[in-house]
């Protein structure tokens, strides 16, 4: 029995270990492939031996390449169900977007502040004396002549020049500018010079004109 085995091999060519161990696999593999696909009596033995040679160590593969794409009845897609017929080309409708925050109105237009500027302070003899300045003149010139001329504020002391500086209104703002007095003039403490030109003092607290010291305020 063994010489008709062995007879067997060698007509297959199978010599070595290793064949007759991947003869056994091919042969389980096709017995397998068979027993799926329901093949029986002589077309699964024929199926078998096909197998064994080499042109069965290829049928197995087809035939795997085969089932793996054939269309199973679970691969078939479930019935709609009754009453529905959705569109082609119909997918699930987008969530409405929220709506955004309503856009802010822009900003009310800045209106011109039209109020004046006030300057008071104490004298050298025990008076005082305030000063208003409006809008309605460019330039004022401050001055200690009694006989004051139009767009003239006088500031009765002596230490003060005739004429000591200038005043000058550019909408909002304004400006100041010594004309050379001996008293001189002082912003804030610092000494403002006829070369410094005009020098705005919106911002300042204090002048000093000559020893008269004069709080600077928005009337």
């Amino acid at each position: 029995m063994g010489a008709e085995i062995a007879a067997l091999m060698g007509f297959f060519g199978i010599t070595g270990a290793f064949a007759l161990i991947g003869t056994v696999l091919a042969g389980w593999m096709a017995w397998r492939i068979v027993e799926k696909a329901g093949l029986p009596g002589w077309t699964g033995l024929g199926s078998i031996l096909l197998s064994l040679t080499a042109i069965g160590a290829i049928v197995p593969l087809i035939l795997l390449w085969i089932f793996a794409y054939m269309r199973w009845p679970r691969d078939e897609p479930a019935p709609a169900a009754p009453g529905y017929a959705p569109s082609a080309g119909s997918g699930p409708s987008p969530p409405p977007r929220p709506a955004g925050p309503a856009a802010l109105p822009p900003p009310p237009a800045a209106l011109a502040d039209g109020r004046g500027w006030r300057l008071a302070g104490p004298l050298g003899n025990g008076g005082t004396v305030s000063l208003s300045v409006v809008g309605g003149s460019a330039a004022y010139v401050l001055t200690s002549t009694a006989a004051a001329g139009p767009g003239e504020l006088i500031v009765p002391d002596s230490s003060v020049g005739q004429p000591h500086a200038r005043l000058m209104t550019a909408g909002s703002r304004l400006g100041l500018e010594d004309l050379g007095s001996p008293g001189g003039t002082y912003i804030d403490g610092a000494r403002l010079l006829p070369e410094h030109g005009p020098r705005d003092i919106s911002a300042a607290r204090v002048i000093r004109l000559g020893s008269v010291e004069l709080a600077l305020t928005r009337a």
